[in-house]
Parts: structure tokens; C-alpha cells; sequence
């Protein structure tokens, strides 16, 4: 059972998937947590250079 989790997840594409979903994660996040503002909303981060 672990020796197929093994040769499942050493797969290049199983490993290229889980990298997208993850970066896709954090930026979807990223996002619901700063809100889809646009710069004049004030929240935004480079107002005040």
C-alpha cells in the first residue's frame, strides 16, 4: 500500500497538479482576503509610495 502511495506521488504529472492547486490556493486566498478592491478603494498597498 505505501509502495504504490510511493509511485503514485513520484508521478511528474501528479506532482505538477499539486503544485497548481496549491499556488492557485494561496492566490485565491490572497484575493478573499484583500478583497477584489480596485486601487482607489483604499486597502490597496501601494497608496502611499
Amino acid at each position: 500500500m505505501i509502495a504504490r502511495l510511493k509511485v503514485f506521488f513520484a508521478n511528474q504529472k501528479i506532482k505538477w497538479f499539486g503544485r497548481f492547486f496549491y499556488y492557485l490556493l494561496i492566490l485565491l486566498l490572497l484575493f478573499f482576503m484583500y478583497g477584489f478592491n480596485d486601487a482607489s478603494a483604499g486597502a490597496y498597498i501601494y497608496n502611499d509610495f
